[in-house]
């Protein structure tokens, strides 16, 4: 069952983050999920996106995807007799709905794998019993979180449609559109597979309800211990232009790099409207 993103995140502190078990069990789920495109692929005859949970359905016994209004659930998946069901929020964006349908697969992958004993061994920082059930479930989230990346993004062919539209802060909404996902999906996505190495920033209004300034929301980037030292930002920064106006913006920025700081540049652009303006930022550690 899809969860909430803030809960996972938050919880997902409290993992030991070099889980011998959590690594082993993402590694298992990934290379599950890219043989499940590669027989996408092979049955298509191409590997031209978008990768659709529709048609990851028939491949895994899923019946029927039915659009209901599931609250604040992005997607339920329910096991019958011939096969599976998934119900995901109609209420919610074209893309969040794929992202819900391939997390929901992701749990059927997880199961196949039977990764539960894993999830069981996982070691924790928290003291507090009460928490382990809930920390083993933003673990197994998690997961199926990467699956569903996977299976929506396929490294191999992302990174060829990356390399085509080239890496800038301009090509995350190309290749947004191309694979059907959302912006921040496809954002992150290029942080993780981009061979030149780069992070992706999501800054959100600060405060909220009358923004005057940008804090850093998250900072993604492949195997790197790296954050902006500033991590909130007041007007007239550079930063602020872009969620004022709609085109991109370069910069620079301090960031601790380990137990080092050093200055990269930046490229970033405002997305959305009104409440749910924010900005995303990609850094680039070898320019």
């Amino acid at each position: 069952m899809s969860t909430n993103s803030n809960v996972v995140n938050g919880l997902a502190s409290e993992l030991m983050p070099m889980s011998n078990n959590l690594k082993k069990s993402n590694e298992y789920i990934l290379e599950k999920a890219k043989q499940l495109v590669d027989k996408l692929i092979q049955e298509r005859g191409h590997d031209k996106p978008p990768f659709l949970p529709g048609e990851y359905a028939r491949l895994k016994g899923i019946r029927n995807i039915i659009k209901s209004d599931l609250g604040k659930l992005g997607a339920v998946i329910i096991k019958s007799e011939d096969g599976f069901i998934i119900k995901v929020n109609k209420n919610d964006i074209e893309s969040r709905q794929h992202f819900s349908c391939a997390h929901e697969i992701g749990h059927i992958l997880f199961n196949e794998l039977k990764l539960e004993q894993y999830i069981q061994k996982i070691e924790y920082r928290t003291f507090n019993p009460q928490n382990r059930a809930i920390v083993r479930a933003a673990a197994r989230e998690r997961l199926c979180d990467a699956a569903a990346t996977e299976l929506l993004m396929p490294e191999s062919v992302f990174r060829k449609y990356l390399s085509g539209f080239g890496l800038s802060i301009s090509s995350i909404e190309h290749l947004a559109r191309v694979f059907r996902v959302s912006v921040q999906a496809a954002a992150i996505r290029i942080a993780e597979v981009s061979i030149d190495p780069c992070l992706a920033l999501l800054w959100k209004p600060w405060p909220k309800n009358n923004p005057k300034g940008l804090r850093l929301a998250w900072c993604i980037g492949k195997g790197k211990n790296i954050l902006p030292l500033q991590q909130l930002v007041k007007n007239p920064a550079k930063l602020c232009e872009a969620y004022k106006h709609d085109n991109p913006v370069k910069s620079s920025k301090v960031f601790r790099v380990d137990k080092n700081t050093k200055r990269l540049s930046m490229e970033s652009k405002g997305f959305g409207y009104g409440e749910t303006r924010y900005v995303i930022s990609l850094a680039f550690l070898d320019k």
